[in-house]
């Protein structure tokens, strides 16, 4: 006699008590750095370019976080993934822990003004000035950086350098950048209480969605996230999808006429779920249910072979 499957994601779903759960903050940070021109070498082999900025100077030194610059990502505009540029610059900014903008071109000024704001953001900005223009009289120092400086003097920061002359940029200006970067890191908050409308943590439960039941379709990501009291359209998704597998935290697999997300290997924030039922949900006893229902259920055959896939090429 046939067994009926049942698919144990949606009792899973309905269970959660969104409003009671906490986003728990990777320890392996990533820092989203605007600002100067950074210039690439060719060839590994090839000399090193002149300095041609203080962003330059700060992304060629080893950090005990990692950092990502904008333009590392060429293709956001393909498919019509992003509409604008600030669009994709804001879902960057979601997945990273610090926003650092050092003003020493127009472009990062634009940014600076543009991320300041945005809600999610103003209090994970910090501005890296020249001392030459700490003290002019401009709109910039009684527009932006006062703004800024509501939410801390830290995160206002200024060193001696020449905009001009990126060249002379000494050495220690760099190791007290990086140095400061890394203590504002550390004044983090840990967790916070998850709440749909912030950016980051809609990034973030997409992430858990896929990590808990291993492999899902595009429209049941979408539909998952409805189901939790997220309004969120199928075009944002698709740009969410988009950054994070550009950061190695979801991979994209397809088997026959069908496509699966499925967590990658890069480190990420998690989620605490909170449950409405006394007895709380066992991750990992879920993690096994599902897996031994894509296995059983012909309809999941191509889940199947394609968690099986994955997992053979890693």
């Amino acid at each position: 006699m046939q067994v009926d499957l049942q698919d144990p994601r949606p009792s899973l779903l309905a269970d959660i008590d969104i409003t009671n759960c906490r986003v728990e903050f990777s320890n392996t940070p990533i820092v989203l750095l605007c600002g100067g021109q950074v210039k690439i070498k060719n060839k590994p082999d090839d000399p090193d370019p002149p300095l041609a900025s203080l962003r330059d100077a700060i992304t060629r030194r080893a950090t005990d976080y990692e950092i990502f610059r904008p333009e590392e990502i060429t293709s956001w505009h393909a498919d019509g993934v992003y509409k604008n540029l600030m669009d994709f610059e804001s879902d960057l900014a979601s997945i990273c822990s610090l926003v650092v903008v050092v003003m020493e071109s127009a472009g990062s000024l634009v940014e600076l003004g543009a991320f300041s704001q945005l809600p999610d953001f103003k209090k994970k900005i910090i501005a890296i000035a020249s001392s030459d223009f700490v003290d002019d009289i401009s709109f910039i120092n009684l527009g932006i950086l006062r703004y800024i400086k509501e939410y801390g003097d830290s995160r206002v920061k200024s060193y001696p350098w020449s905009v001009a002359n990126p060249r002379a940029i000494e050495g220690h200006v760099v190791d007290d950048v990086i140095s400061d970067i890394k203590d504002e890191l550390a004044e983090l908050k840990q967790s916070q209480t998850f709440r749909s409308h912030i950016r980051a943590h809609e990034i973030i439960l997409i992430c858990e969605l896929v990590r808990l039941f291993h492999a899902l379709k595009e429209v049941e990501i979408l539909e998952y996230l409805h189901s939790l009291g997220l309004d969120t359209s199928k075009d944002n998704l698709r740009s969410k999808l988009f950054v994070l597998m550009e950061f190695r935290v979801i991979k994209r697999v397809q088997y026959s006429d069908s496509t699966f997300f499925m967590r990658d290997h890069e480190p990420f924030h998690k989620i605490r779920f909170s449950f409405k039922s006394e007895q709380q949900p066992d991750a990992l006893r879920l993690g096994v249910e599902c897996l031994e229902y894509y296995s059983k259920d012909p309809k999941q055959k191509h889940r199947h072979r394609a968690i099986t896939r994955a997992a053979s090429v890693i």
